[in-house]
């Protein structure tokens, strides 16, 4: 249950850290430059557009790629489940570690940290598919 939950979370930040990047060099930076005035009210937008599509893209996950992280009573994770929880677990670390950094000092959360969380989490999701995908193709 808690690969289950471990995955789904990290799958959401991943969609989140990507909707961010987006706004950032796909909206942000080119309506500053067209219309500065505007720039708050289309963000405040975005960012409520993001939030619905990522709870609709994990209400998709959960139904078409159930299998992930569930396993039968006969089945064993293998290594590439380990791997996959692990990247998450250490993404989750980096993604604490940079809020707090946010919250207690005042800092902004740079770039490079989020790329750093998105790779994690990416490897992570990337994994736990992989081993889904091998665990469903052993049992046809």
């Amino acid at each position: 249950m808690f690969a289950r939950i471990n995955f789904l979370l990290g799958l959401g930040l991943l969609i989140q850290i990507t909707f961010y990047f987006a706004g950032v060099y796909l909206l942000v930076l080119p309506l500053s430059a067209i219309a500065p005035g505007l720039v708050q009210p289309v963000a405040g937008i975005a960012i409520l557009a993001a939030v619905g599509v990522t709870v609709q893209l994990l209400s998709m996950a959960m139904s078409s790629l159930r299998g992930i992280a569930l396993y039968a009573k006969d089945e064993r994770p293998r290594i590439a489940t380990f791997v996959s929880q692990a990247a998450m677990l250490v993404g989750h670390i980096g993604t604490i570690y940079a809020a707090s950094g946010l919250i207690v000092g005042g800092e902004p959360i740079s770039e490079t940290k989020l790329l750093l969380i998105a790779v994690l989490y990416a490897t992570g999701v990337a994994m736990g598919i992989y081993e889904w995908k091998q665990r469903k193709f052993a049992r046809t």
